[in-house]
C-alpha cells in the first residue's frame, strides 16, 4: 500500500505579525512629523517679541506718545540683562525712541544726530554676538546724552546736574571689556538716562 504524504501547511501568523509592524512604522513615520510640525509651531509662538526698528528710506523716527514710559517701563526691569544682548539691544533702542518722542514733543531737530546713534544701535543688530557691543553702546549712548544735554540746556537749566551724570554713567563704560562683564555699569547709564527723561516729563 502506497504511503501518501501530508504537508503541513505553514501558519499564516508570522505574516500578519510582519504586515502588523509595518503598518505601526508607517502609521509612526506619518504622525511623528505631525507632531514636530506642532512642536516646532509652539516654539516659534513662544518666542519672545523683541524690540525691533525698521530702516527704511522715509522713516522719520517720530513714535507714538508713551516711548519715555515706554523706555522707563523696560529698564526698570535690570535683572532681565543677558548674555544673548537682547535687554542692552532693546533698551538702547527703546531709549533712541524716548529721546525722539522728547525731542518731537520740544519741536527740537535732532535728526542729524539721531542718525549717528541709529548707526551704532545697527551693528549690534546686524551682529548681535559680537565682543565689541560694549563699545557700541558707550557711543551711542555718548551721542545720545549729547542730545540730551542739548535739549537741557535749551528747555530745563535746572537738570544739568542729572544729565551730567548720565555722561559720567555713559563714559564709564568700558569699550574693551565685554558688555555682560560690566553690566552694573550698562543698567547705570540707562538708569541715569531714564532719571533724565523723568524729569523732562
Amino acid at each position: 500500500m502506497a504511503e501518501i504524504k501530508i504537508e503541513k501547511k505553514k501558519p499564516i501568523w508570522p505574516w500578519i505579525i510582519l504586515v502588523l509592524v509595518i503598518l505601526a512604522i508607517l502609521y509612526f513615520l506619518v504622525f511623528a512629523n505631525d507632531d514636530d510640525d506642532d512642536i516646532e509651531d509652539v516654539n516659534t509662538e513662544q518666542i519672545e517679541e523683541e524690540t525691533v526698528w525698521e530702516e527704511e528710506a522715509d522713516t522719520s523716527w517720530e513714535e507714538e506718545t508713551g516711548a519715555v514710559a515706554g523706555y522707563l517701563s523696560y529698564v526698570a526691569d535690570e535683572s532681565r540683562m543677558g548674555i544673548d544682548h537682547e535687554y542692552t539691544n532693546n533698551a538702547l533702542i527703546e531709549l533712541m525712541n524716548a529721546v525722539q518722542a522728547k525731542a518731537d514733543d520740544m519741536n527740537y531737530d535732532i535728526s542729524a544726530d539721531m542718525e549717528k546713534v541709529r548707526q551704532q544701535a545697527l551693528k549690534i543688530q546686524q551682529d548681535p554676538t559680537a565682543l565689541t557691543h560694549a563699545n557700541t553702546i558707550k557711543d551711542a549712548g555718548m551721542q545720545l546724552v549729547n542730545i540730551l544735554q542739548n535739549m537741557q540746556e535749551e528747555a530745563f537749566p535746572q537738570l544739568s546736574s542729572d544729565v551730567q551724570e548720565a555722561k559720567t554713567a555713559a563714559s564709564n563704560i568700558d569699550g574693551s571689556v565685554q558688555t555682560f562683564n560690566q553690566k552694573d555699569q550698562v543698567n547705570k547709564f540707562f538708569s541715569e538716562a531714564a532719571d533724565v527723561l523723568r524729569k523732562m516729563s
